[in-house]
């Protein structure tokens, strides 16, 4: 497997942290909030990560550098535009020779199990696959509706009228194929929802919804990130990649 890291948001919910910090690089339980996701790629074997990178990307660039020190070779998409969620992973999907890819939120503490999410897909032959789980009863998200065999029916608004419809939440990693890439569009801003997989789930492109149950949190607030830090440090998670 290889994978890409999305590092290039503004982090605008985090001010006034983000002003001179990328989001990437607030310290969480004493680490850099972006060594976790490497940590968890590095325990599942990965070696090639890319990292796009826009708003304050040079701090990140020189924090990481080649990746040597996770046992990973890291490249940078480098965005002089910010091209959002879709636009960002077109743009690096050319680092990985028109093969299937993971990508992950770089703001997101998860505990996954890579490999399962790798042989689930698979299995599914799906053109992408998105790794959700039961909805927060404290926040509601993005309902995702999943229906029977995993496959996923609808992003957001009403449930679809179909049978044994159950609504999820997105954990924001993600497997895709070449399929499903090359509808993005190309050097623009681009939503990975709505440019991506809101018109190929009406186009009848099969999605599938890997299940998820243990540790999640994303950090995009300051709430979130005051969560992550407790949980750290009263040692109520344990991370199995640190």
């Amino acid at each position: 497997m290889r994978a890409m890291l999305l590092a290039a948001g503004l982090g605008t919910r985090l001010r006034p942290l983000t002003e001179k910090t990328p989001k990437a690089l607030l310290l969480v339980g004493g680490r850099p909030l972006i060594y976790y996701s490497l940590k968890l790629l590095q325990k599942h074997g990965i070696k090639e990560v890319v990292i796009n990178l826009h708003y304050l990307g040079e701090l990140i660039q020189q924090e990481l550098g080649g990746g040597a020190k996770f046992g990973l070779h890291i490249h940078y998409s480098w965005e002089p535009r910010i091209l959002g969620t879709g636009g960002g992973v077109k743009k690096a999907s050319r680092y990985f020779d028109e093969k299937s890819f993971l990508v992950l939120n770089s703001d997101v503490l998860i505990d996954l199990d890579l490999k399962a999410l790798h042989r689930f897909h698979k299995s599914k032959k799906a053109a992408a696959t998105m790794a959700v789980r039961e909805q927060s009863k404290e926040t509601q998200f993005t309902p995702v509706w999943v229906g029977r065999n995993d496959r996923i029916v609808g992003i957001g608004g009403e449930a679809p009228e179909k049978p044994g419809i159950r609504p999820m939440m997105y954990t924001g990693v993600q497997y895709l194929e070449p399929s499903f890439i090359e509808r993005l569009p190309d050097d623009h801003e681009a939503c990975m929802i709505r440019e991506g997989y809101q018109p190929a789930i009406a186009d009848g492109q099969k999605i599938a919804g890997f299940p998820y149950s243990g540790y999640w949190n994303d950090l995009g607030t300051l709430d979130r990130l005051r969560q992550a830090e407790e949980d750290l440090r009263s040692g109520r998670i344990k991370l199995s990649f640190l």
